[in-house]
C-alpha cells in the first residue's frame, strides 16, 4: 500500500464496489475497512496490543447507509506501518466478499500471531534453528529440488520441518557448537510409517557473514504464493529480523560445506517403541556417528518416492 486516503476523502463510488479498502482514521493511523455481510448497526469495539477493531459499524455518505468493520493500527511510526501494509497485502486484500463481525474477530485472533515477537531470552536459538532450515530449504532448491519451497512447514501442526508427501519427511536441526550434536524427540527419528531424513546444519556466527534478515529476503524471492509469503512474513516478524534489526550473521562458505543429510535409521537412536504411559522422550544424538548421504543422492530418493507414490526403502 503506497497512498492512502482519509475516510472522509473516499468516493462513494468506491465505498459501494469495494469488500476492502485501505485508509486512513480520524486520528492519521492506517485503517482497513472491510464490507459486512450484515446489515448491523450496534457497534462493538475493542483492543488487542497492535490494533483497533470496530465491528459493525454505519458509514453515513450523501444519503447512503453503508455496513463496513473497521481494523486500524495502534501506532505510527514507520515499522508498525510497514507490518500494517504487509498484512493488508497478504491477509485482507484477498477478501473479495464481505464478511461477519464474527469471521472478523476470528482473523483478528489469527492475526496477532504475526505482531507476536519472541522474548530476548529465546530468541538466539530461534534466530539459529530458522537460519539452518532456510539455509536448507534454499541449499535444496539450488540443488535441483525447487519444489522444496512449498513443502517447507506446509503444515505447521506436523513434527517434522518439511513433509515431501506421506512417505518422506525432512527435519531439520542447527547447531552453533562445534559438535554435530542435536537433540531430537524420540518420535521424529523413530518411525515405521514414514522415512525421515535429517538435514543438520552447524552455524558459525560471522560480522562479514550472511545475516537472518538477507536470508529471509533471498527466500521470499523464491515464492509466489501470497500464503506462503504471509507465513513466512510471520516468521521473520517472530524472529524479530527487519531492515533494522538484521538478526545475527553465520559463515555461509563454512555452513553449506558442514551441511549434512542423514537416514534417520542410520542415526544413533532408542530402537523401541516407547512403553504405555511413557511420553515426550527426547535425547541428544550425536550424527556425526552416521554416514551422511550425497545431495544427488537424496533428491534421487525423494524423486523416486513422489513417483513411486509409496514408500520404497526398506526399514
Amino acid at each position: 500500500m503506497k497512498s492512502f486516503k482519509y475516510i472522509s476523502s473516499i468516493p462513494v463510488e468506491e465505498i459501494r464496489s469495494k469488500v476492502v479498502i485501505p485508509c486512513i482514521n480520524e486520528d492519521g493511523f492506517r485503517a482497513i475497512l472491510v464490507k459486512n455481510s450484515l446489515q448491523k448497526t450496534v457497534v462493538s469495539e475493542y483492543a488487542t496490543d497492535n490494533l483497533s477493531v470496530k465491528i459493525d459499524t454505519v458509514l453515513h455518505v450523501v444519503d447512503e447507509q453503508f455496513y463496513f468493520h473497521i481494523i486500524s493500527a495502534n501506532k505510527n511510526d514507520p515499522q508498525s506501518n510497514i507490518q500494517f501494509d504487509i498484512v493488508y497485502e497478504y491477509v485482507f486484500k484477498k477478501i473479495d466478499t464481505p464478511i461477519s463481525g464474527t469471521e472478523l474477530s476470528a482473523l483478528i485472533i489469527s492475526l496477532e500471531e504475526y505482531f507476536h515477537t519472541t522474548p530476548d531470552a529465546d530468541l538466539f536459538n530461534l534466530q539459529a534453528g530458522v537460519f539452518g532450515e532456510l539455509l536448507t530449504i534454499q541449499y535444496l532448491h539450488d540443488s535441483n529440488y525447487p519444489e522444496i519451497i512449498e513443502k517447507y512447514h506446509n503444515n505447521f501442526f506436523s513434527k517434522h520441518d518439511v513433509e515431501i508427501n506421506s512417505f518422506c519427511r525432512i527435519e531439520i536441526k542447527t547447531t552453533t557448537s562445534e559438535r554435530r550434536i542435536h537433540n531430537f524427540k524420540h518420535n521424529q527419528i523413530y518411525r515405521t510409517d514414514t522415512n525421515v531424513f535429517v538435514a543438520s546444519v552447524m552455524l558459525e556466527e560471522s560480522k562479514e557473514g550472511l545475516s537472518l534478515y538477507e536470508l529471509f529476503q533471498q527466500i521470499l524471492a523464491l515464492y509466489s504464493s501470497p500464503d506462503s509469503i504471509f507465513a513466512l512474513r510471520k516468521l521473520m516478524k517472530r524472529c524479530n529480523v527487519d531492515e533494522e534489526h538484521i538478526g545475527p550473521s553465520f559463515s555461509l562458505e563454512k555452513a553449506l560445506d558442514d551441511l549434512k543429510i542423514y537416514d534417520a535409521n542410520q542415526l544413533p537412536r532408542l530402537e523401541l517403541d516407547p512403553p504405555k504411559g511413557v511420553s515426550a522422550i527426547s535425547y541428544d544424538v550425536d550424527c556425526s556417528m552416521a554416514d551422511d548421504i550425497e545431495i544427488s543422492e537424496f533428491i534421487s530418493f525423494i524423486r523416486n518416492i513422489e513417483k513411486a507414490g509409496k514408500n520404497i526403502f526398506d526399514k
